[in-house]
């Protein structure tokens, strides 16, 4: 099975497309609770559409701590 590493952009668009929240380079470092219409269960549908993407599985305790969206791309960067 081959794997794939998402750089920023491509961690914004899937974002984007999996939850609809219109989000930028400028929130990555936005806190969660601060960040307009986010919710829980729009890092669940991250999460899912990430291990799809990348082919492997997310760190989820990692995944789980982050406080911004730059935290959980870091985390599944690695």
């Amino acid at each position: 099975m081959s794997t794939t590493t998402l750089d920023t952009e491509g961690f914004l668009t899937l974002l984007r497309d999996e939850t609809g929240l219109a989000v930028g380079t400028g929130d990555l470092d936005t806190d969660f609770d601060d960040l307009a219409d986010w919710d829980s269960v729009m890092l669940l549908k991250l999460l899912t559409a990430v291990e799809q993407a990348t082919g492997r599985p997310a760190p989820m305790l990692e995944v789980l701590e982050a406080r911004t969206l730059r935290a959980v791309h870091t985390a599944i960067a690695r």
